[in-house]
């Protein structure tokens, strides 16, 4: 019974029957971004926070902004390097690199029992300047090869229609057990569609997608497991250095394939792989960490961030 709570049996699952039955769907843009829609909204319902809370929270949340933007953001870049003789996988990490983390930041901070006020006001605050640079970033990195003006649709499409949708869905109290399979299905059909959307491809090309995989294994493991050992070393607070690591890790992959699959998908259809890559190394860096967190940190530091 526990297996259906397990995320990672869902994830395995949408990974196997993307690769297994395909996804080559007309309308796949669409159902990708309506299961996105739907994880945010079921993610936010019921998380409730002040924005008064910002004054005493500032300094921890611009380290959040940098970390996501300029550490994660460089970084994501820096692998694309590697790629950029081919103009559908640069453009991919183009996108990668663009999008703001991804909501499951906030699952992080849930299950490792970090400062869960820290991890709202910075989700929040990324996605405002998500609504401002993700559009400007692409533009400046790709030129006319994207619509700006259709990624600030969509980017904006997928933070207000779930802002909306929590007004109402606030005042009904979700079983949680309901709530986690919900989100296990939604996470299935997202790793479902975009896996199965470029099959062909990555089974046809193992040794570009297995690149991919372990640029991407670097990109994401490296980083935050430096940044933890940093964090501990400096004195900052566990709670704290849990949003800090997941901040500066997780991408949102979901809606950088989405937004590829929507830019690209005649164009340079290839440019969704380094995000699918992403998404499957994320969900794996997710479980390792889970597993050695309290191990490597094992006890509060008692000084302050």
């Amino acid at each position: 019974m526990n297996r259906i709570f397990d995320v990672k049996i869902w994830i395995i699952m949408g990974i196997i029957l993307g690769l297994v039955l395909g996804f080559d769907h007309p309308d796949a843009p669409t159902m990708l971004i309506i299961t996105l829609m739907i994880q945010m909204t079921l993610a936010l319902q019921g998380l409730k926070f002040d924005f008064s809370d910002m004054s005493e929270n500032r300094k921890s949340v611009l380290l959040c902004l940098i970390l996501c933007f300029v550490l994660n953001t460089g970084i994501t870049l820096g692998a694309g390097l590697f790629f950029i003789e081919d103009d559908a996988l640069w453009y991919g990490w183009v996108m990668l690199a663009s999008v703001p983390c991804a909501i499951s930041v906030m699952t992080t901070a849930f299950y490792l029992k970090g400062d869960m006020k820290l991890s709202m006001l910075s989700f929040a605050m990324i996605y405002l300047v998500a609504i401002a640079l993700t559009p400007v970033m692409t533009h400046v990195l790709m030129g006319e090869a994207a619509d700006w003006t259709k990624i600030l649709e969509y980017v904006l499409l997928f933070v207000v229609v779930p802002l909306l949708a929590d007004i109402p869905l606030s005042r009904i109290t979700i079983p949680p057990m309901i709530k986690i399979i919900a989100m296990n299905v939604v996470l299935l059909c997202m790793v479902f569609i975009s896996v199965g959307f470029r099959r062909d491809y990555i089974l046809d090309n193992p040794d570009v997608a297995l690149w991919l995989m372990l640029a991407n294994v670097v990109r994401i493991f490296v980083p935050c497991y430096i940044l933890l050992f940093l964090l501990k070393k400096i004195g900052c607070r566990k709670d704290r250095g849990v949003v800090y690591c997941a901040m500066a890790t997780w991408r949102n992959s979901g809606l950088a394939a989405t937004l590829c699959i929507i830019m690209f998908s005649s164009t340079y259809p290839n440019a969704l792989l380094p995000a699918v890559m992403s998404l499957m190394v994320e969900n794996l860096w997710f479980v390792i960490f889970q597993g050695t967190f309290d191990r490597i940190w094992p006890s509060e530091e008692p000084s302050e961030s």
